[in-house]
Parts: C-alpha cells; sequence; structure tokens
C-alpha cells in the first residue's frame, strides 16, 4: 500500500498492517534488547512503577508483564533508534501532520506458557470529550504473534462506536466482531486508541514480545485546552509541563541522528523531520545529555 491507502485502511479499520517494516538486522538488536530487559526481571528495578508484574487470576503465579519508558533500558539504544524509522513517521505525519509528538512508549511481553492475557478493552474512553479524535500506537512486533500465543483480537471499525468503555470491557472476549491478527517478526501495526482490542493467555511454548508508541496532535490537544496525555489522565487543574513538551521533541532529533549512525540506517533517507511550528526547540548537539525518561507522573502509564 501507499501512504494514502494506509491512511485510508486504518481509518475505515481503526488499524493497518505494515508487513517486515523492520529489517531483519534491526529486528535482531531489537530482540537482544527487549531480551536483556526480560531477563534483568522487575526486582529492585527504579522506579517502581515503570515495572508491571501481576498475578494469574487462576493460578495466582506472578507474571512479569510490562515495561514503561522502554528507551533507557536498551543497552543497545535501539528502542530510541526505532523511534526514528523513516516509513512509520512518513505514516505518522500522514495522519496526525507536521506536529505529531510520541507521547509514552511501552514494551509488552507474553512469556511462554503462562503469559498474560490483555483483557478487551480501549486504550482511551472513547465516550469521554477529552480523548481526541486521533491518538493511535504504534505497534512493533519482535516475535511472531499466534492464536497459540496470544495474537491481538480487534474488532474492525469499533473506533468509531465511542462506546463508554466500561460496556466495551463488560463485554471482554464476547465483543461481536472482534477477529485474530496474526502477524509476523518484523511487522508493525498502527491501531487506534478507540479501538475494541485484547488479546488472550499465551499458551505455547514461544514468547511474544511488542513494543507500542503512542502518538498525538499537539494542535489537537492544544484546541480541547491543554497539550496533554491521551485518555482522562489529567486531574483538575493540572496541564502539561513546557519542558515536557520540549524533552519530547528534542527526543525525535536525537532519535534521528542515532539512526543515522546505526548500521541499518546509514543506507535509509533520513525523516525530514522539523520542529512543530510554535514550538522554539533546538536541534540537540550529538554530545549532549538528553532525558530519555520524560514521563508526565499523572499516572504509571504516563
Amino acid at each position: 500500500m501507499n501512504i494514502e491507502e494506509i491512511a485510508g485502511s486504518f481509518d475505515r479499520d481503526g488499524y493497518v498492517l505494515l508487513p517486515q517494516a523492520i529489517c531483519p538486522e534491526e529486528l535482531a538488536v531489537l530482540q537482544e534488547d527487549s531480551a536483556h530487559v526480560i531477563e534483568e526481571g522487575y526486582e529492585g528495578k527504579e522506579p517502581e512503577s515503570d515495572y508491571f508484574y501481576d498475578a494469574l487470576p487462576d493460578t495466582g503465579e506472578v507474571v512479569f508483564h510490562r515495561v514503561q519508558y522502554v528507551f533507557p533500558k536498551a543497552k543497545n539504544n535501539s528502542f530510541i533508534k526505532l523511534l526514528a524509522h523513516p516509513l512509520i513517521l512518513q505514516v505518522v505525519q500522514r495522519l496526525l501532520g507536521d506536529d505529531f509528538i510520541c507521547e509514552a512508549e511501552a514494551f509488552v511481553f507474553k512469556t511462554p506458557g503462562n503469559g498474560k492475557e490483555v483483557p478487551v478493552h480501549c486504550d482511551g474512553d472513547p465516550s469521554q470529550p477529552d480523548v481526541m479524535e486521533l491518538v493511535f500506537n504504534v505497534d512493533y512486533y519482535l516475535d511472531d504473534a499466534t492464536p497459540e500465543n496470544g495474537c491481538l483480537l480487534a474488532a474492525p471499525g469499533s473506533h468509531k462506536l465511542n462506546l463508554p468503555v466500561k460496556e466495551v470491557v463488560a463485554q471482554g472476549f464476547d465483543f461481536p466482531g472482534l477477529v485474530e491478527l496474526p502477524v509476523k517478526a518484523g511487522d508493525v501495526l498502527f491501531h487506534n486508541v478507540k479501538l475494541v482490542h485484547g488479546s488472550r493467555r499465551n499458551s505455547a511454548d514461544s514468547l511474544r514480545r511488542t513494543l507500542y508508541y503512542a502518538f498525538h496532535s499537539l494542535g489537537a490537544a492544544a484546541r480541547q485546552g491543554e497539550p496533554r496525555a491521551e485518555g482522562s489522565y489529567l486531574r483538575p487543574g493540572q496541564t502539561v509541563p513546557q519542558s515536557w513538551i520540549d524533552d519530547r521533541l528534542r527526543l525525535m532529533m536525537h532519535a534521528i541522528d542515532l539512526r543515522k549512525e546505526s548500521s541499518y540506517g546509514r543506507d535509509e533517507v533520513p525523516f525530514a523531520y522539523q520542529p512543530p511550528a510554535g514550538y522554539d526547540v533546538t536541534w540537540p548537539s550529538r554530545d549532549e545529555t538528553l532525558n530519555y525518561r520524560p514521563a508526565l507522573g499523572y499516572s504509571k502509564f504516563y
């Protein structure tokens, strides 16, 4: 598909798949870094809120399954370099315009044999007015996702229903229209935060890893009052600090520079990034120390 076909499919279904968007060389480094994160575990890690581990409801076994703010946690810096993937950013720009921002990132994984299910949900409550019309996650698949190891289930077109999230959660895996979306390692999926989706427990002997980077438009957020994280995470009177916006925009610039130096990025045409109009942000120097974990702090997700 060309960019316009990708945008049309995304608008129609609430998701769109870009097969094999990640080249084998980059995929191998991402797999190495993500395996290291899992192996290091969650015990003794700071801040503790970045690491998610929960007991399975039937066995009580505690399962490690999610990590927030992943950029500083990759020993080869592969997660921040992935942010500058030129094809992905072309699609992001087409969907959101020039003032897009990556607002959060997470690493979600299902360990072999007992990987935690993700209940059917929407990432933001579509019925709430403070959920912007277009916020989406870019899902980078580091392993094959199959029905056996808990591939994504999604209801095409459900992002346009604007159902209260409580209603979605109540129906769970019985939500009408859910279909399995098996993918291959190296595939990339865009999904709207209003899309009804979830995934079952991993009952196979294979690992399933996915990186999620969330994007929205600064202009769209500003039109609702203040730039904000998706969903209703702002409490009354809270606003997003300008420093957070600056840190996020400069991370994008930094990622582009780092990717140019990588073995898999040297032969690419880099994404032609310009800071959004109205935001006076300077391009960081190569030796400058940046904040790899710009967090809003309103919830453990942001």
